[in-house]
């Protein structure tokens, strides 16, 4: 049976596993990277991951989800490189091909959940889906059963974090203004938080303090509403099957997930039953659907 290794590359670690072809995790590992390190120092942790991750191991291919517009056939991250500074025109699949001689597949982070939860997540009997991740970032991936995932002409499709959601709002580090990513996701609460207070938190904290602190509530009340509004737009541009929600934020679903859904159903209009639910793997998703896409490259080569 193959083994591959996926990574996945997030705005503040690198999340790495070796998987077998039945979408099993073999082993695990994790580095931190960061927001303000240097392109060479993110791939630098990437090849770091993949020698701790190989060591002892046969490993047939390596799959990167990577934040960012990603050109999946050059590996290559285009004009837009998410929330790692400097990313944009990094060269990924080339540089890793060559230090490790085997096949390397690059795919938008978001595009990588999507292809796990198609494949052994919530979305495996589903004809269609939205995949959000809600992390660092907003991330989105859109799934049909005949098609597999829709990656657009210009490799742009399902960049839902940068949809404007308030014209004029936020500015967002794609260089627009009021982009979805701004309101709706762990950065956004706590940039919100910082607005309303003056002080800085994590978004561990916030929630920590969600019981004690009425400005930590107004904070994750507005996501929620937003985030509402954001699904309205998604069920009637797309009107997927379900729209499935994962990324590091979905770890304090308790916090918010009944009142969003409550939002949701008092403002949509006409809803024929999309079904909202959490990734089956949660946060691990972009991880798994990474060595999916080493798996494919590999299986198509064949």
């Amino acid at each position: 049976m193959k083994k591959v290794i996926g990574i996945d590359l997030g705005g503040t670690k690198i999340n790495g596993a070796v998987v077998d072809e039945s979408g099993e995790i073999l082993k695990w590992d994790t580095l931190s990277t960061s927001k303000s390190g240097s392109p060479e120092e993110v791939m630098y942790g990437i090849k770091e991951l993949v020698l701790m991750l190989s060591e002892g191991e046969n490993i047939s291919a390596i799959g990167i989800g990577s934040p960012g517009f990603i050109d999946s056939v050059n590996g290559k991250v285009l004009s837009v490189g998410g929330n790692i500074e400097g990313w944009a025109g990094t060269e990924i699949k080339s540089p890793l091909e060559k230090e490790f001689n085997i096949p390397v597949q690059v795919e938008n982070d978001a595009n990588a959940a999507g292809l796990c939860e198609a494949w052994i997540g919530a979305g495996r009997d589903m004809e269609s889906f939205v995949m959000l991740t809600v992390g660092t970032g907003l991330g989105g991936a859109v799934f049909t059963r005949k098609e597999g995932i829709w990656r657009g002409h210009h490799f742009q499709a399902a960049e839902v974090g940068h949809s404007i959601l308030y014209p004029g709002g936020h500015q967002c580090s794609c260089g627009q203004r009021g982009c979805t990513e701004e309101y709706v996701s762990g950065t956004a609460i706590e940039n919100e938080y910082e607005r309303l207070s003056g002080i800085k938190k994590t978004g561990k904290e916030i929630f920590d303090n969600f019981e004690s602190d009425s400005i930590a509530r107004k904070v994750v009340g507005r996501f929620t509403w937003d985030f509402a509004m954001f699904l309205i737009t998604i069920k009637n541009i797309f009107d997927p099957q379900a729209v499935i929600i994962g990324g590091g934020v979905i770890l304090s679903k308790e916090f918010w997930w009944d009142d969003m859904i409550g939002n949701f159903e008092s403002e949509v209009n006409n809803d024929p039953g999309m079904i909202i639910l959490p990734a089956r793997y949660f946060n691990d998703s972009g991880t798994i659907g990474a060595a999916r896409a080493a798996l494919d490259k590999i299986l198509e080569a064949d």
